[in-house]
């Protein structure tokens, strides 16, 4: 018997008929059949909840006298007890799936985990390797910058004197071709600039034989963080609401009962044991 045969078909003590392989040779689950196994598992719970639902719609929409008000009690407790064992034979049911997860995150975690330390230690390398080779290509791009800023002052001023100086026609000709020179070497003097202001991606870029790109990326970063000092304000907009509401429920647990911007009261509900 092959090996899909032997999960399809498992031994006695065993119900894994829902588990098979794929073509790769790995375990997978049919959600149909499993979904079918479950619930012949659990018939009687889902008998049990339509049973309650139907005493639930016979609940009257307002309930008015003391021998309501007890049945009412008694079907929430009965209703309360339902919950507790299907949560309870849920638990049961998933744990040994949750335990193969964990086993299975284990195993794999000893493979990513000291990868991803050993990424993380070569990439600081890395970085502060591509920050010195930035660093000396902005340095190089700023001393071009500067001697093409100086070539083009030079000329501008040769323009001028040429030009101050010109007295016949080819004079005058040979100031506006020394004029022409100069601009462009100051075009070109800008151009170098913007070149030794380029981001540090671009400075630091490098391409590896097998095809990696490496480049230093630009962020803004934090340290520092001082919980009692920070301005809240300041972060008001940026503070989901969800961790707003857990703030205030904690403040009140701790026994505050006033808060500008909230109305903290006073409320009940029903508790049935």
């Amino acid at each position: 018997m092959d090996q899909q045969n032997d999960l399809a078909e498992p031994g006695m003590g065993h119900n894994l008929r829902f588990v098979s392989l794929d073509v790769d040779g790995r375990v997978v689950l049919d959600a149909n059949i499993f979904r079918e196994y479950l619930g012949e598992e659990i018939a009687g719970l889902v008998a049990r909840k339509a049973e309650l639902l139907g005493s639930v719609s016979r609940v009257p929409a307002t309930i008015a006298d003391d021998e309501t008000s007890r049945k009412v009690a008694d079907l929430v407790k009965l209703i309360a007890a339902c919950i507790k064992n299907a949560e309870a034979d849920r638990v049961a049911r998933k744990e040994p799936f949750l335990e193969g997860g964990r086993v299975i995150d284990g195993v794999f975690r000893g493979i990513t985990e000291p990868l991803t330390r050993a990424k993380t230690d070569v990439e600081r390398r890395l970085t502060l390797y591509q920050r010195e080779v930035a660093e000396a290509e902005r340095h190089r791009r700023e001393e071009v910058a500067r001697a093409e800023r100086a070539e083009a002052e030079r000329l501008a001023r040769e323009a001028a004197e040429a030009e101050a100086a010109a007295q016949t026609e080819a004079d005058v000709d040979e100031a506006i071709s020394a004029d022409a020179l100069a601009q462009q070497r100051g075009a070109d003097a800008v151009a170098a600039q913007r070149a030794a202001e380029a981001k540090p991606a671009e400075l630091s870029r490098q391409r590896s034989d097998f095809g990696a790109v490496a480049s230093l990326r630009r962020f803004w970063d934090m340290e520092g963080l001082d919980r009692d000092t920070i301005d809240l304000n300041t972060l008001r907009p940026f503070l989901p609401l969800d961790a707003l509401e857990k703030a205030v429920r904690s403040f009140i647990r701790s026994g505050g009962r006033e808060l500008r911007g909230v109305r903290i009261f006073e409320n009940t509900a029903t508790s049935v044991r």
